[in-house]
């Protein structure tokens, strides 16, 4: 079995339904924020004034999304203190224990995964009491990718007729995914849905193995067939286990998907809506910010817990710095395609911050 050694990485942006940690990567970031010039967003430069809870306590699964996050709370960069917001990071093993945490008011806001915040089975989701404080990161061409190993070719997956056949839930095809509820999945099940071989939800074929680095072991081994796998992990199954990316599932309905963002519940944000709009004026310039690679490539070499060569050749996706009602729909629609979504949750909702 493959360690997370040998494939030269911890596990740093791969989610977890309810059970697993999502990851381990403690990010060094003295560097990166050096890069990040100065100038942090004041309350008074935004004219948003003074906030109404001044005390945050924002909940966090360390990943690559949150890089622009971490580099703002860094010790040698203020950008939350300089806009009145004393910020108290608590950190969280599993997604589960996190979104726990901020439906009962143990943290303000929680970082984390669109596809498992907003989870058919997640109670504040089936509520309509969680909102979109702030985006985190999105998908790019090549950031999630069906990997299989040297010299595969997929069958040809479609409608069942002469030249191409159904994905067949009994094998002998099998795919690894991190989770049955997670991007990666979503991304898998809008691919072959787009190709007329929609995904059952109880497709056997589909093994679920909560660890990155164990997946890349079994397929390298013969005892999966592909793997969806998120950066870093994509470029770090070639680099390390000989693989390839057979497929690019950021592609059609999974285009530029949102990956994570920033959440509160409907309670928050409308009792301190001056705390709410700071945080996510200082999060928007953090985030453009870290539009630059060099900022990412250097908090990420900070942390050593990356090969450098798979820091060098993986590809990254983007940090935006607007949330917009039309990209979380690419989310809700994946989600409805893995029938994951609750039918209560609307881009228009999620991301009013006055209701």
């Amino acid at each position: 079995m493959t360690n997370a050694r040998e494939v030269a990485m911890s596990q740093p942006s791969q989610p977890v339904r309810r059970s697993r940690a999502r990851s381990g990567i403690a990010l060094g970031l003295a560097a990166a924020a050096v890069a990040v010039t100065a100038g942090a967003c004041s309350s008074n430069a935004s004219g948003l004034g003074s906030p109404d809870h001044p005390s945050l306590k924002v909940g966090l699964i360390d990943s690559i999304g949150a890089v622009p996050f971490q580099i703002g709370t860094s010790s040698t960069q203020h950008s939350f203190m300089d806009a009145g917001l004393t910020i108290t990071v608590q950190k969280f093993a599993t997604q589960s224990d996190e979104l726990g945490a901020l439906a009962t008011g143990g943290i303000d806001i929680a970082y984390g995964e669109y596809a498992q915040f907003l989870d058919s089975s997640s109670q504040l989701a089936n509520n309509g009491d969680i909102r979109v404080v702030s985006e985190g990161y999105d998908a790019s061409a090549g950031t999630i990718g069906l990997v299989t190993r040297s010299g595969t070719t997929l069958p040809k997956w479609g409608p069942d007729d002469a030249t191409h056949r159904l994905f067949d839930c009994n094998g002998p095809f099998t795919i690894a995914v991190p989770d049955k509820h997670g991007i990666e999945y979503l991304a898998l099940a809008g691919w072959l849905g787009s190709l007329g071989s929609a995904l059952p939800s109880d497709c056997a074929a589909i093994v679920e193995v909560p660890n990155p680095a164990q997946i890349i072991g079994g397929v390298a081994a013969g005892r999966y067939s592909a793997a969806a796998l998120q950066e870093p992990y994509v470029t770090g199954s070639e680099i390390n286990a000989g693989l390839q990316m057979s497929q690019d599932l950021v592609t059609g309905n999974a285009a530029s998907v949102p990956v994570d963002g920033y959440f509160a519940t409907k309670a928050f944000v409308t009792q301190y809506p001056k705390t709410t709009a700071i945080f996510a004026a200082v999060m928007a310039k953090l985030q453009s910010e870290s539009s630059e690679r060099v900022i990412v490539e250097t908090a990420l070499h900070q942390s050593n817990t990356i090969d450098p060569k798979v820091i060098a050749m993986m590809q990254l996706g983007s940090y935006p710095s607007v949330v917009l009602p039309a990209k979380l729909d690419i989310v809700l629609r994946l989600m409805d395609t893995a029938g994951t979504r609750t039918g209560q949750m609307d881009s228009s909702k999620l991301t009013d911050l006055n209701n």
